[in-house]
């Protein structure tokens, strides 16, 4: 990861800045659970599973009320690609957001990221069962990385097989645009990452779907907040046209409110 494009107020912080934020006092419906304890509970079960991890950056919005971190990992099975796997996590201070933990891909030659709705593993309230749940939370969830990436990386293999014509292209365009994954304003810059990539990787295999794949997240990244839920609308269309799955789950109403709701 070169680096985070972050909006809504998202600055890019050093452990340290992160780790001082100080943690709000806990009531008895809320537990909060600190920025410190969540991002090295991972890092350590990470080290005992034998992953490790490549890149981290964690940022803070809101005047450090929340927190989106992402980590570069390599696990040793894989060999070298041109993705690598992520681990996007999330904490609040001020209520707004649960706990999450989420696994994706980050494509190298773009910094470009996505996550699978699929492989959203927890979102927990800050109670005081969190906090006494975590570790194996943590632990189980960690521990399935190897089997989510995997499939995660037949996905992507399937995505470069599958040729689409410029009609199809513009149809799913629009398909992206009714699960919310796109804004109608991005629908022009999409169009054109798709006719003539910015990346010449990505005309390099025709127009696949491979190709939209990137082009869709070349131009919705940047939003950090928002990224799993509107990636997860893309995957879920384009594993519908490339015969991954035969019936969409679309994006509920409720879900790109909770999301919106993050960033307000």
């Amino acid at each position: 990861m070169n680096g985070l494009i972050l909006h809504c107020g998202g600055q890019l912080k050093s452990r340290e800045e992160v780790f001082a934020v100080p943690t709000p006092q806990a009531t008895a419906s809320y537990v909060p659970l600190s920025y410190e304890s969540l991002v090295t509970r991972i890092e350590k079960q990470l080290a005992v599973e034998g992953i490790r991890i490549a890149d981290e950056r964690l940022a803070l919005a809101q005047n450090g009320q929340r927190l989106f971190g992402l980590m570069q990992v390599e696990m040793p099975q894989f060999s070298t690609r041109d993705y690598g796997c992520v681990l996007g996590l999330r904490n609040s201070y001020d209520k707004s957001c649960s706990t999450g933990l989420c696994i994706g891909a980050s494509v190298f030659v773009c910094d470009n990221l996505s996550f699978r709705g699929s492989q959203i593993t927890f979102q927990r309230k800050h109670t005081a069962n969190l906090l006494r749940d975590l570790s194996w939370i943590l632990t189980e969830t960690i521990a399935t990385l190897p089997v989510q990436f995997s499939g995660q990386s037949e996905t992507f293999e399937r995505y470069r097989a599958t040729e689409l014509s410029d009609k199809q292209a513009h149809d799913l365009v629009i398909r992206f645009y009714d699960e919310h994954a796109v804004n109608v304003t991005d629908i022009p810059c999409l169009l054109r990452e798709w006719r003539e990539p910015r990346h010449p990787e990505f005309a390099q295999g025709g127009k696949t779907a491979w190709r939209l794949f990137n082009a869709a997240t070349e131009t919705i990244k940047g939003d950090l907040w928002r990224l799993p839920t509107r990636t997860q609308a893309i995957h879920d269309v384009l594993d519908v046209e490339c015969g991954i799955t035969t019936k969409e789950i679309p994006v509920t109403e409720t879900q790109v409110t909770q999301e919106l709701a993050v960033i307000a």
